[in-house]
């Protein structure tokens, strides 16, 4: 049985203390959030030493987090620090007095290790395999170049949020000569890195500046879906958000939504070197991932264990653990599933609807999450199905692929589906929507010849009437008593022949009961 995991995150901002608990499904999922903004970089003297009043900030910021440990039974933590203490004169007094002081011993990671760590917490929570990932702490700016799932090169800029307000901003707003100074000054440094060149690839932001730009952004457009895990927005939104903040003061910058307090005063020198490097790389998408450093060393852990190097398929993985957390029955819907995406075929094959690998890739997801709402409430399982889906954070699927899914695992008519579309309008076209409405008749049938719940129906069998404008639906049901299901089906085959404008006749061959 695995214990509640600590890992503890020494920033140039903030110190992070985050406890992981272990659920049934075999993951780990994030129990307490706690921070301290030490502002560490801020305590760097001129002969590069973190200076007393920091080291004992530290120290007792640590000893803080041990008693909440404590409380919760954390049987290990994983203590690291970044570019703070690792670029300090006195780095190796720090992780004396750390040991000495506090119960913990503090691992310092390399610039390499750090951009790592962001790095393999992408390709396992993500769908991308591809793109330059962009982490700016207080003092530095890790950037990485990820391909076919492997990271290929990085760089560790020797600056961050903090270092640059102190070196860029000399007073509670940015003159536009400051501005000029700083972004002169990034370009100088990308243009010395020769593969953040002709790629242009997505730039996927990783850490807090990152995270309250995403969360302004959907702020301002009253964003439907819950999450920003895996958040895709065009990257000149960067520039726009920028040009509505240079002139703002720090009292008005705190009352912008999704702007942390203890971010106003180094926010915009961050957000000017995240849309330099997007423009420096001609990205065309920003894409949020919520999963950094932290999330990176717990993947670590937990892969070890299970001997494994990575996540190979992260949509699957994301599936299997909704499948655990809501305790769907695995049997059950994989026989929905066949039935349905048979189905399906069948009617690929009569030439009544046209072949998609995508639409039978969401059948199959569909069927998988049918039932997951039940867990809440059976009465309500449609609702519950949809609210479930559209708020969890599902990994390895974008935010529309998230809400096609909710929609057709939630299916329940035509109108409703309409109903929960309406806060999202414009997400999908009126084709996609027919799609999920295919999909979702299927399932629905498909879920009435199961009523029973005794697979009654062994197989289907679709036979197109020579006026070609009826469907003749043959159950194999062997010995089985089917009338349940027969009756069911007749009440909801409705849904199908709308959609394919043609009527639907249910026909039996087998010796069982009606």
């Amino acid at each position: 049985m695995k214990n509640e995991l600590a890992v503890i995150d020494i920033g140039s901002n903030s110190i992070r203390y985050v406890i992981f608990h272990p659920i049934d499904s075999g993951r780990y999922i994030e129990k307490i959030n706690v921070k301290v903004v030490a502002r560490l970089s801020a305590h760097i003297d001129e002969d590069g030493a973190l200076d007393p009043l920091g080291i004992r900030l530290l120290c007792e910021t640590l000893q803080r987090f041990y008693e909440i440990g404590v409380t919760h039974l954390v049987e290990e933590t994983i203590c690291v620090a970044t570019a703070a203490i690792r670029n300090a004169s006195n780095r190796e007094d720090i992780i004396h007095a750390v040991e000495q002081e506090t119960p913990f011993t503090m691992r310092v990671l390399s610039d390499e290790q750090e951009a790592y760590y962001g790095f393999f917490a992408i390709i396992n929570s993500t769908f991308l395999t591809d793109g330059y990932s962009v982490d700016i702490g207080g003092g530095s700016m890790e950037v990485t170049l990820i391909e076919n799932r492997e990271m290929v090169a990085y760089h560790s800029f020797p600056f961050g949020a903090v270092t640059l307000t102190r070196q860029f901003l000399s007073g509670e707003t940015m003159t536009s000569g400051e501005q000029k100074k700083l972004i002169k000054f990034l370009r100088e440094q990308f243009d010395d890195i020769p593969w953040l060149k002709n790629k242009k690839l997505p730039l996927i932001g990783v850490g807090g500046s990152a995270r309250n730009f995403v969360r302004i952004h959907q702020s301002t457009m009253d964003y439907p879906l819950h999450g920003i895990h895996q958040y895709q927005v065009r990257a000149k939104e960067l520039g726009k958000l920028i040009d509505e903040l240079e002139d703002k003061a720090p009292k008005h910058l705190t009352k912008i939504e999704g702007l942390s307090k203890d971010r106003v005063d180094i926010f915009l020198p961050a957000l000017i070197a995240i849309h330099e490097l997007a423009l420096h790389i001609e990205a065309d998408q920003f894409v949020m991932s919520n999963y950094g450093l932290r999330e990176g060393l717990v993947y670590e852990y937990d892969l070890r264990e299970q001997n494994q190097r990575r996540i190979e398929n992260v949509r699957e993985e994301s599936l299997y653990q909704l499948e655990s957390d809501y305790k769907v029955n695995r049997d059950r819907t994989n026989y929905l599933g066949t039935i349905a995406k048979s189905i399906y075929r069948q009617l690929v094959t009569l030439d009544i609807i046209p072949e998609r690998a995508a639409d039978l890739r969401l059948l199959d997801s569909a069927s998988r999450l049918l039932y997951c709402g039940q867990y809440i409430n059976p009465d309500t399982r449609s609702n519950q199905t949809f609210y479930l889906l559209t708020n969890t954070d599902l990994k390895g699927m974008t935010h529309k692929d998230r809400l096609a899914l909710a929609l057709v695992s939630s299916y329940s008519s035509s109108k409703r589906m309409h109903q929960l579309l309406k806060p999202f309008k414009d997400w999908f076209t009126d084709k996609s929507i027919e799609r999920f409405d295919l999909l979702g008749s299927i399932l629905k049938l498909t879920e009435a010849l199961d009523v029973t719940e005794r697979r009654a129906v062994n197989s289907v069998e679709l036979a197109l009437e020579k006026d070609g404008k009826n469907i003749r639906i043959i159950l194999d049901t062997g010995d089985h008593d089917y009338g349940f299901e027969v009756e069911k089906a007749e009440k909801q085959k409705k849904h199908l022949e709308r959609v394919i404008d043609r009527s639907i006749q249910l026909d039996t061959k087998g010796g069982g009961l009606i």
